[in-house]
């Protein structure tokens, strides 16, 4: 049986909608993996009233398999050419392409507007927070949801 949720291609999606959200900043693979992370648990980070996926006590556990889960989804972006790719200082950055940008205005369901939505806010959040502060937050998190299964 195919896998419904975090598929590469639901994931491939969900990161095209952060970068979206984000214009033409770029993300580092940390960053994306952070930002779809939050849009996800929005309400467990104040970022929203809801979560997009429910609520769920292992939530944070699923940190731990998005880094590895996001990578492989960049690689079909790239290759795709739906995502751009440059080095800087502090590693490779990713951005939407115009193609990239093309899918996601063609994206009409229900969840694909609130997830955009969510991510706009999500930006906003990151932008006014310390990133490896909100990364050892998910950390910690995720390693006591680990312990609580």
């Amino acid at each position: 049986m195919s896998k419904v949720f975090n598929s590469t291609l639901e994931i491939s999606l969900r990161i095209l909608l952060i970068l979206y959200a984000d214009g033409n900043n770029g993300k580092n693979l940390d960053s994306i993996v952070t930002a779809d992370f939050i849009t996800i648990y929005a309400k467990d980070f104040g970022v929203s009233n809801t979560n997009l996926h429910g609520n769920n006590e292992f939530s944070f556990a699923e940190y731990a398999t998005r880094r590895s889960q996001v990578q492989d989804a960049i690689k079909y972006l790239v290759i795709d050419r739906l995502i751009s790719v440059c080095y800087q200082d502090d590693g490779f950055h990713y951005t939407i392409s115009e193609l990239g940008k093309q899918l996601c205005s063609s994206m009409t369901t229900e969840y694909s507007k609130t997830y955009l939505m969510t991510a706009y806010k999500t930006i906003d959040f990151m932008r006014n927070s310390d990133e490896r502060k909100l990364i050892t937050l998910i950390s910690k998190e995720a390693a006591k949801a680990i312990k609580r299964r």
